[in-house]
């Protein structure tokens, strides 16, 4: 029998997180498009025009995992894991589902996701500490890896997704996601307090619209 949440015996707990749920992703869906309304198309057509290319140059241990991480045998990254990684990162990937994962990872979104959609962001951590790895062993990571592990990961959530709710939540986490590999040039993820964020994200918006 299915539970109709206006039933006295509806859960109560569960319905008022269904409830809060589908406020934050029309919240969030809300403050996207108004966004999209106030900066126009021009931050669109920059980020657009500025995208690095999915697929580069393998030329460091991590870029080879990367490869690995958004390939068709994606395990084979932990064989590939680099020399040294653990001690520099402080943990190990471990398999969950067939994918390698930081296993403290999960999902970070000023909204709520899909708990479906917390496997594929651990697997998409461990990406982004393969980047942080080799800028910290002296290295330069190629743009390709960041813009491949993001577009692996939007790809990943929107294939997961059995319900419209699900994938408006996909297409939100796909905007915010790029928008913010975009701010920062799509170089290795850094921590940034939030006056960081909102400098780079002005100074880069301006940017965007005086190249018009």
């Amino acid at each position: 029998m299915t539970e109709n949440p206006s039933s006295p015996t509806a859960d109560p707990t569960r319905v008022r997180s269904r409830i809060r749920f589908a406020r934050s992703v029309l919240i969030g869906f809300v403050i996207a498009m108004f966004a999209t309304v106030v900066i126009g198309t021009a931050t669109a057509d920059a980020v657009s025009a500025e995208a690095p290319a999915s697929t580069g140059t393998i030329s460091t241990e991590a870029d080879r995992a990367i490869a690995d991480l958004v390939g068709p045998s994606p395990a084979d990254a932990i064989a590939h894991l680099p020399r040294g990684f653990a001690a520099t990162m402080g943990y190990r990937p471990i398999l969950e589902d067939g994918r390698p994962v930081n296993p403290r990872g999960g999902c970070s979104s000023p909204v709520p996701l899909p708990d479906r959609f917390e496997p594929l962001c651990r697997t998409h951590d461990f990406g982004y500490d393969l980047l942080r790895f080799d800028t910290r062993t002296g290295h330069a990571p190629g743009q390709w890896g960041r813009r491949s592990l993001d577009t692996w990961l939007i790809d990943s959530m929107h294939a997961s997704c059995t319900n419209p709710v699900c994938s408006i939540a996909a297409s939100m986490a796909d905007a915010g996601l790029t928008a913010n590999s975009w701010r920062q040039r799509w170089d290795t993820p850094v921590p940034e307090s939030g006056g960081d964020l909102v400098a780079t994200a002005t100074l880069r918006t301006f940017d965007a619209l005086a190249r018009r």
